[in-house]
């Protein structure tokens, strides 16, 4: 019997996955040996005296005597390729920036194609000063979620006359005219890309080599949040600046966060990019329950599309950057697992975790003398935090750059209430002084928690400055002169409002912003 009378042979089909379900990452196939010489790749599902069930790639359950097998090879086969269709979205958020004003609205979903494959679609609008961005953003996956193609289009309006934007007459874009617009076109063919641009000087093409593991961000970020694995660098094309680039993704972490007073499990993926690293957390539902377009400087919280209008300009939550009450110095809060605790006095900030009860402090060391030593202040510091925390050992010294600056991080372990606790302490010169960032959590929450502590690390703003940042729109890679000291992936001009175009009125008029305030 040939392959295709054993399919034709087939016993059932497996039942559709649970919708909204997270897939586990695929186990290598079973490779079945035929004797006439066929072979039959899939998982094992059955194997009893005589007989052996296979399910094969196309999801077809085939059985099988004993006596047709010539061998029977577990996990030989490889990993498979996944296969769409995914589970279909349909999301709608508020964009807010760094100071938990509602700038702008986004919205992403994916659904089958046609021809059993996947199509991935964001749109977001915000406003720029006077002029309106609006980007529609398109990736094509084949039934193998294998890259297809991709479309990118990007309008910039601005209002006719100038007494329309000072009246702030029309807020809708309706009497806006276009500045400028560019439509970005890709599609893959065997071994190159295919890319074509239309804009106001004409239409262009060029061609771009295309390798196997080549695809698209769209794609390349919903496969990782699916497959629950790190990806390794990927090479992809990105339709917004137009060039490849290199990028990895993380969809393996867990972590436990509070979200709207309760605590829950979510899954973080995490994307990193030569420009910085932004962070998805997805719950148990799969569904996003924050987003990260810029870092922490400009995040998408959920809505729906009603409520996008009515919260834009109107609803603010937590600002993500929090300064020391005279000004001289702030840290970045890394996700809403991390707020800020009242009530700190002038020359510090802290940070609590209440899902761990980890703390972050940053204080001001206001009684060394101005102009003492490092190595001096390092020994005080550590004085001082053992006066602080007995129970905590120091565990060693190394050097440290924080920013433009050299320091000396302190390290200690000890046991608190029968556990076992962590700690780092950055001492860092500031102003003729010194800062002190003092990290602290249970040991069994370090792993978990250690990219949060590196971000604060490598965020601290230590400049008046740097504490109004301004921001320019989601997503956007424009040419810009970034401030010296801005963390990674903070963009640089301020977006105002942006309303969504008029939609169907539904019963939901609930806006979902977790820690609004």
């Amino acid at each position: 019997m040939n392959v295709f009378a054993l399919l034709c042979c087939l016993a059932c089909q497996d039942p559709a996955p649970v919708p909204g379900s997270i897939p586990p990452p695929p186990r290598a196939l079973d490779v079945l040996e035929l004797k006439n010489g066929d072979e039959l790749q899939g998982h094992i599902t059955t194997e009893i005296d005589g007989y052996v069930e296979i399910q094969l790639e196309v999801g077809a359950v085939v059985g099988i005597s004993r006596a047709q097998i010539a061998a029977i090879r577990r996990g030989a086969g490889g990993a498979p390729a996944p296969t769409a269709p995914l589970p279909s979205t349909n999301e709608w958020f508020v964009l807010h920036d760094a100071q938990g004003s509602a700038v702008g609205w986004l919205h992403t979903s994916s659904s089958p194609t046609a021809a059993g494959g996947l199509s991935i679609h964001e749109e977001y609008e915000f406003v720029e000063g006077q002029r309106r961005y609006q980007v529609t953003s398109l990736a094509t996956a084949d039934a193998r979620l294998q890259p297809v193609g991709c479309y990118f289009r990007e309008r910039i309006s601005e209002p006719m006359l100038a007494s329309l934007a000072l009246s702030n007459f029309d807020t809708s874009g309706q009497h806006d005219r276009i500045a400028d617009e560019r439509i970005v076109e890709a599609k893959c063919e065997a071994g190159r890309l295919l890319v074509q641009r239309l804009d106001r000087s004409g239409r262009r093409e060029r061609e771009l080599p295309w390798t196997d593991g080549s695809s698209f961000p769209l794609l390349a970020r919903l496969r990782a949040r699916h497959d629950g694995r790190p990806t390794g660098t990927l090479s992809l094309f990105d339709p917004a600046t137009e060039e490849m680039v290199q990028r990895s993704y993380d969809g393996s972490r867990q972590r436990a966060v509070v979200v709207d007073g309760k605590r829950a499990r979510v899954t973080e993926v995490a994307e990193h990019s030569a420009t910085g690293s932004n962070r998805e957390w997805v719950d148990a539902t799969a569904r996003t329950v924050r987003r990260e377009l810029a870092g922490p400087a400009l995040v998408a919280v959920p809505s729906s599309a009603d409520s996008a209008a009515k919260a834009v300009g109107a609803v603010t939550i937590a600002s993500a950057i929090a300064a020391e009450a005279g000004g001289t110095f702030g840290l970045w809060v890394p996700n809403p697992a991390w707020v800020v605790r009242d009530g700190s006095p002038a020359g510090q900030i802290v940070l609590g975790c209440e899902a761990h009860g980890a703390s972050v402090a940053l204080t001001r060391l206001d009684h060394l003398e101005t102009g003492t030593m490092l190595e001096v202040a390092v020994d005080a510091v550590a004085k001082w935090f053992q006066l602080l925390h007995p129970e905590l050992e120091p565990a060693g010294r190394e050097p440290v750059r924080v920013r433009d600056r050299a320091g000396i991080r302190l390290s200690a372990r000890g046991r608190r209430s029968g556990a076992s606790w962590r700690a780092t302490v950055d001492v860092i010169p500031h102003r003729g002084r010194f800062l002190a960032l003092v990290c602290i959590a249970p040991e069994a929450a370090w792993d978990e928690l250690a990219a949060d502590f590196a971000f604060l690390q490598r965020s601290v703003e230590l400049e008046e400055q740097a504490l109004a940042p301004k921001l320019q729109g989601p997503l956007a890679e424009r040419p810009a002169t970034p401030r010296a000291n801005a963390p990674a992936s903070t963009p640089a001009t301020t977006p105002s409002p942006a309303k969504p175009p008029a939609r169907k009125a539904t019963n939901d008029t609930s806006v979902r912003i977790p820690g609004a305030v």
